[in-house]
């Protein structure tokens, strides 16, 4: 009787989609794991050690040099992701949503990495779909998705690309936060569209269709954002910078733009049937500061003064951004030494 208890909870937890609450994590001492094609001794799969970890209070996963040709599902808390380097350990999986969604009734699985978990740190990797690339399409194939209460994510010196829109969406409209630092993203409409608050620093953004690059949904909250700093932007010739759908909150600061952006200014997506279109609670907010484009766009120009800069970077931007309720460079800077303790031979942190 129990065995089909078990079995009926896991289906029912399954058919949810797992995204609706994410299972405790376990009562073992953190871990590190190690996973490595021609180590015997360690797991050959990451989707296997990532499994495996679920006993433990937290989980380092290193992750040797190799193509991982897998989806990763990650159901739990307090887990590090953290291979040799983005160019040798790389995570491939060709996914197009409307072929998953054909079959599942919701989202979960139809991104490459999967999250239903907080405090995930996604470190020294490359992930692809290449689903557009083999069947030529720009449609919506994620590289990362996350999911409903899915918080503190990092990415850290990562490269992650699709072939359509919605490169990289995590989706936690309510309390979502999300840092990415050294990174490189490429896609098509919407390609890096965070609900909740975000912030980007010295990243690049590929944009491979003529639409929007950014997106941001901030409805629940006005204090909510997403912040780009000390990045470049490029693409096809007139790629959008970004638009939204709900009520969103975009600061741009110290960013360069090439010659392909096209004279469109950040906007609010509406539609002919009214019925579809989202209140705007709080009205056009797109904040600009020190960009940098050989294209002279009134809109593009800077519009805080020099002394509203200064109170959200000092003494520093992060804190501003997460108001001193979560330090992710401090995450990083933990976690880099614990790597370095385990004698794991990856490419150096940039902090």
């Amino acid at each position: 009787m129990k065995k089909r208890f078990l079995l009926y909870f896991c289906l029912l937890i399954t058919y949810f989609g797992l995204q609706a609450a994410t299972p405790p994590i376990g009562s073992e001492p953190s871990k590190v794991l190690y996973v490595d094609k021609t180590r015997p001794s360690a797991f050959k799969t990451i989707q296997a050690a990532i499994d495996a970890s679920s006993q433990f209070k937290s989980a380092i996963i290193l992750i040797g040099p190799g193509l991982y040709q897998e989806k990763l599902y990650i159901t739990r808390n307090n887990l590090s992701l953290v291979g040799s380097s983005l160019s040798d350990t790389r995570i491939e999986y060709a996914q197009l949503r409307n072929n998953w969604r054909e079959q599942h009734d919701s989202d979960w699985g139809a991104a490459v990495i999967n999250i239903a978990g907080s405090d995930i740190n996604i470190v020294n990797l490359t992930v692809t779909n290449n689903y557009g690339r083999l069947h030529n399409t720009h449609d919506h194939q994620f590289a990362i998705r996350g999911f409903e209460n899915a918080t503190r994510i990092i990415l850290h010196q990562c490269d992650i690309s699709a072939d359509g829109a919605d490169t990289l969406s995590l989706w936690n409209k309510d309390n979502g936060l999300y840092y990415h630092s050294y990174c490189s993203f490429t896609g098509a409409t919407d390609m890096v569209c965070p609900r909740g608050t975000a912030l980007i620093e010295h990243s690049t953004f590929f944009n491979l269709k003529q639409t929007a690059t950014l997106w941001h949904d901030g409805e629940r909250d006005p204090e909510q954002k997403l912040v780009v700093a000390n990045s470049t932007f490029d693409g096809v010739k007139n790629f959008w910078l970004g638009r939204h759908h709900y009520d969103a909150q975009f600061y741009l600061f110290n960013n360069q733009f090439s010659k392909n952006l096209a004279d469109k200014a950040i906007f609010k997506k509406t539609y002919k049937d009214a019925s579809r279109n989202r209140n705007n609670y709080y009205g056009d907010r797109y904040y600009f500061y020190a960009n940098q484009s050989p294209m002279d766009f009134p809109w593009l120009a800077t519009n805080i003064t020099q002394a509203q800069h200064t109170q959200f970077t000092e003494p520093s931007l992060e804190q501003w951004v997460f108001k001193n309720n979560w330090q992710p460079s401090k995450v990083l800077s933990e976690l880099q030494q614990e790597i370095q303790n385990q004698q794991f031979k990856s490419e150096p942190f940039t902090l």
